[in-house]
């Protein structure tokens, strides 16, 4: 899980490619997992409004574009190269018209955006405590110095997320606690976790995928879905089956 800088230039997938030179993010399952699994819909009738924070390659958005025909998607880097290559992606799908790639850094972009979203996806940076990368974009990419999960949860309970709304992203297992505590200190309810193994003897989970949301009028008492899904199980080759070729 993860990314590599030896990954291919361009990863194909069954209804679109993604250019994979540029980013400091490369394409890889973390990414993948996020994009198949977070849920965008909205109870109104109107098209979602997702904000995808971190994009990197675009792969998310583009997965999020095909899974749902309506929805208005925003995805913002903080590195140019990343934006100019999720741009070059989604120009080149059959979405480009429903994805505004925008440079700019989240806290800004916060800060200077009134427009809430109806679902916010981030695949975030986590490498806080481990050696940094050589490449500033890469410590851009993957280090929490501007965008860490407390800011990102913190900033979707005041304001950037429409009531009823959700986050959806993805950690590291360690980070459980910490992320827990976040989101109890923000006022956001967890809907749904789910542990992610990567071999069926392991007895912790690698990563964990999270949606969480601003509690409405009687949803404080809904109790959130706490699953698990196998790297490589039927079940999650039923989850990406509609992008991996």
């Amino acid at each position: 899980m993860g990314t590599s800088k030896s990954r291919q230039s361009v990863f194909r997938f069954k209804q679109f490619d993604v250019a994979n030179s540029l980013s400091a993010m490369k394409v890889g399952t973390d990414g993948v997992l996020l994009g198949a699994w977070a849920d965008v819909t909205t109870d109104g009738l109107a098209p979602p409004r997702v904000l995808d924070v971190g994009t990197g390659t675009g792969l998310i958005a583009l997965m999020l574009a095909q899974r749902f025909p309506t929805a208005s998607i925003t995805a913002i880097d903080i590195e140019p190269d990343s934006v100019a290559e999720a741009r070059l992606n989604a120009d080149r799908s059959p979405w480009g018209d429903r994805i505004d790639v925008q440079l700019g850094d989240f806290c800004e972009f916060t800060a200077s955006h009134s427009e809430r979203y109806d679902a916010v996806v981030s695949n975030p940076p986590y490498f806080t405590s481990t050696l940094k990368s050589d490449t500033r974009a890469r410590m851009l990419a993957r280090h929490g110095e501007g965008l860490d999960y407390a800011t990102l949860i913190h900033a979707c309970a005041n304001g950037l997320l429409a009531p009823g709304g959700t986050l959806s992203m993805v950690s590291p297992a360690d980070r459980e606690a910490d992320i827990t505590f976040a989101m109890e200190l923000s006022g956001l309810r967890l809907t749904r976790l789910t542990r992610v193994f990567t071999k069926p003897t392991a007895q912790t989970p690698t990563r964990l995928l999270w949606a969480m949301t601003i509690p409405t009028d009687g949803s404080q008492l809904m109790s959130p879905i706490i699953d698990t899904l196998l790297i490589g199980s039927p079940d999650y080759k039923a989850l990406t089956g509609d992008f991996y070729l």
